[in-house]
């Protein structure tokens, strides 16, 4: 699964859907529609994805190989979470003009040759087959999230961001952003009277990182330079006051911290 996260994916998806986005609302869906009978709980196994136009434009190149990978993801949530399907995982995609960029729904259905056995067993009725639409802001808070459970459990890539000041390592985890400063109301506390109390924020942007000072006394450097709100990268130098940090960003698999 590490194409869902890095890789040729991830560069397609900057800044439409992401595949780890499709992939969490399939099993969203699996989890919503999931029938309980006598025996057995069922969840969907056929799932139509619909994408604005700009989207599919995105995934064409690698369409066969995302829907190759999406099955393999549904099938390791239903055997994590022992779901009967009623067939094998089945994953189309199909363009809706009257979605807009960022936006993306999924059908998702009971199909397959199990059918008579679901019902003799006492299934409840498939209900399932409704499109939910999901959009990529509701997605970031929760639908996308990629825990670390999901990484066991799937073999996902997770990313890691910190910013190590002076030896210590700070977590960027959330949405941020995160205030850097003296005071130690903040979320990242340097100790040294040539930073302010609130020198400067670091915060998401779009798929990266910045970095900005918030009209603080002894300014902040990048890579020795002074900024007032820059983009930073892995293994760039900040400076706040006399203290030096260094932000981290990196991919790490399963079993790796």
């Amino acid at each position: 699964m590490e194409s869902l996260v890095e890789g040729v994916f991830g560069r397609a998806f900057k800044r439409q859907i992401h595949p780890v986005e499709i992939a969490k609302g399939l099993t969203r869906e699996m989890d919503d529609n999931r029938m309980v009978s006598v025996s057995r709980t069922y969840a969907p196994n056929d799932f139509t994805v619909h994408l604005s136009p700009q989207d599919a434009e995105a995934i064409e190149p690698y369409k066969e190989s995302l829907k190759e990978e999406l099955i393999q993801y549904v099938s390791a949530h239903a055997r994590n979470h022992s779901y009967h399907m009623v067939g094998p995982p089945r994953v189309e995609f199909v363009t809706e003009d009257s979605l807009n960029l960022g936006e993306f729904g999924v059908t998702a259905r009971l199909t397959g040759s199990d059918d008579r056995r679901r019902r003799e067993e006492g299934a409840p009725e498939d209900t399932s087959g409704e499109t939910r639409i999901f959009k990529t802001a509701v997605i970031e808070q929760g639908t996308a999230a990629i825990s670390a459970e999901d990484v066991r459990q799937h073999g996902l890539v997770r990313e890691i961001a910190e910013l190590e000041v002076e030896g210590r390592k700070y977590p960027l985890e959330g949405q941020g952003p995160w205030i850097i400063g003296r005071s130690e109301k903040n979320d990242i506390v340097i100790s040294d009277p040539n930073v302010s109390r609130r020198h400067a924020r670091l915060s998401r942007s779009g798929d990266g990182f910045v970095i900005e000072d918030l009209d603080s006394t002894n300014g902040t450097l990048l890579d020795g330079a002074p900024i007032k709100r820059e983009r930073i990268e892995d293994g760039d130098e900040l400076t706040f006051g006399q203290s030096r940090a260094r932000f981290i960003r990196r991919a790490v698999g399963p079993g790796e911290d």
